[in-house]
């Protein structure tokens, strides 16, 4: 059995999340028996986050949870690897300090409020290498792309760090998507913890289903979600519009590059890296 290459260079780093959508009952407890895992959880009636943990070997679990959700009539959604948990290290995502929301608020970099987020199982704490990536992508759009681009498409939002993100930098039409009850339902309430809800709006709506156009589409996701999505991205950035992505390793880059171009998404580029990991700010030629 085939688990599709783009994980092939997932190796170690943080704990591994592998969403999978599926209904059986005993699809749970199979999935719980495979080695190296640390958990499985229901976040919905077809929805099950199970987790590895660090320094599994992704490319290896992903094989083996294919063949367990093979049998039940299963898929694997998403796959994504969370960051070094230190707790105790000061993050900053595009110069907005990052805090518990059962933390005290204090200051963040001056004159900025920091950003607040409640703790769970939502992907983005801000530890990850790929959300610092897309913090130094939307740092470079807040200081030479003018007046910050709007509407905005958060594409996997997570917690909505990125969407709160968007919104304080001027975005004030921001709409944040995810597919996991759980991270739509926290993502909710870190808007709320934020003050930003006449700004940013969050929806577990399937990406295929939106409609209108965006100045900025941000995606901060697995490469294997990242691919599929990509014919659907020209129909949702206006001429010029920027795409922000990060979530890919190495040689990956290169691929998602190809990608873009067939589907007619080429531009002005910059690549960004953090250790492995690499993030793509591409603005779109005018027609």
């Amino acid at each position: 059995m085939s688990v599709n290459p783009v994980f092939s260079e997932y190796t170690g780093g943080g704990r591994l999340y592998v969403i999978v959508r599926g209904r059986e009952p005993l699809l749970s407890t199979n999935l719980s028996r495979l080695s190296c895992c640390t958990g499985v959880e229901k976040l919905a009636d077809d929805i099950l986050v199970v987790s590895a943990e660090a320094g599994t070997n992704v490319d290896e679990f992903l094989r083996r949870t294919a063949g367990v959700t093979s049998v039940f009539g299963a898929e694997i959604v998403e796959a994504r690897l969370g960051g070094d948990d230190d707790e105790q290290k000061e993050i900053f995502i595009a110069g907005f300090k990052v805090v518990a929301g059962t933390a005290e608020i204090t200051a963040g970099a001056p004159g900025k409020r920091p950003v607040i987020l409640e703790p769970g199982l939502a992907f983005g704490s801000g530890h990850h290498p790929s959300t610092r990536l897309m913090g130094r992508g939307l740092e470079h759009i807040a200081a030479h792309c003018g007046s910050f681009p709007d509407p905005v498409l958060d594409i996997g939002c997570g917690s909505g760090i990125l969407s709160i993100i968007c919104a304080r930098l001027g975005g004030r039409h921001v709409s944040g998507l995810d597919i996991n009850p759980t991270a739509v339902a926290g993502a909710r309430r870190n808007v709320i913890l934020n003050g930003l809800e006449d700004r940013v709006r969050i929806s577990s709506k399937p990406i295929k289903d939106i409609k209108g156009s965006f100045d900025l589409v941000t995606a901060n996701i697995s490469p294997v979600v990242l691919f599929e999505i990509i014919p659907l991205l020209p129909g949702l950035l206006t001429a010029g519009g920027i795409l922000l992505m990060a979530g890919m390793r190495g040689a990956q880059m290169d691929d998602l590059l190809n990608i873009l171009s067939k589907n007619g998404l080429d531009g002005h580029r910059r690549v960004y890296k953090d250790g492995a990991w690499r993030g793509l700010f591409l603005q779109t030629l005018q027609t």
